[in-house]
């Protein structure tokens, strides 16, 4: 089964003021080391892969941020389908070919 996962972290409660860059930066390194596909946008991150193993690196990025951080606030929406990988680029080619 191949699941397309959207998901936003970002810490509420943290010692340091400044920006999310820091945190958000080594959940992405969390998420390009577990070597599944995946963007960042500026509002989260698209992920693509078995359904076990996104939840897994979810999880990792969870665990990393809260072991610097009192409150965590994530966001997650998952669309699993039977099926071949490669979604995650077809879906946005699909309405992209429809605007040409």
């Amino acid at each position: 089964m191949s699941c397309v996962v959207t998901f936003t972290i970002f810490p509420l409660e943290r010692e340091d003021e400044g920006s999310f860059a820091p945190h958000v930066a080594q959940a992405l390194q969390i998420i390009k080391d577990s070597g599944l596909p995946y963007e960042l946008g500026s509002m989260g991150t698209v992920m693509e892969g078995d359904y076990d193993e996104i939840m897994a690196v979810i999880k990792a990025c969870h665990d990393a941020m809260r072991a610097g951080c009192g409150r965590v606030y994530m966001t997650m929406a998952v669309d699993s389908k039977a099926g071949d990988g490669g979604r995650m680029i077809r879906k946005v080619e699909s309405v992209e070919e429809l605007l040409k």
